[in-house]
């Protein structure tokens, strides 16, 4: 059983040249060296591996198709964080904003 969480500070992707599967990787970075790796699966049929928590590293798993939408909040919200919960043997892992007013508009 295991919970923890970070702020993402800074994040890069990728896509790699001559790949047939996991073609794109995004890495999201916080203070104190962790890092969410993030791959993506083409596969829409098969499940998706559990996230896991090593340290300071998180390996996390989604869709081919949910790539945009990551790259976009991490682009237009704020701030952004990872949430690492595998508690009770069930994994609860997420990427996601806080709370935030109705109607505030995007950050700048």
């Amino acid at each position: 059983m295991a919970s923890s969480s970070f702020q993402v500070t800074t994040y890069n992707y990728y896509s790699w040249s001559s790949r047939n599967t996991t073609r794109t990787n995004l890495n999201l970075k916080g203070s104190g060296g962790k890092v969410c790796f993030v791959n993506f699966k083409e596969d829409s049929v098969t499940d998706l591996p559990p996230a896991t928590n090593s340290g300071n590293y998180y390996w996390f798993y989604y869709r081919e198709s949910q790539m945009e939408h990551l790259i976009d909040m991490l682009r237009n919200e704020g701030p952004v964080y990872v949430h690492f919960n595998d508690n009770s043997g069930f994994n609860n892992s997420r990427i996601a904003t806080t709370d935030e007013p109705v109607g505030e508009g995007e950050i700048s």
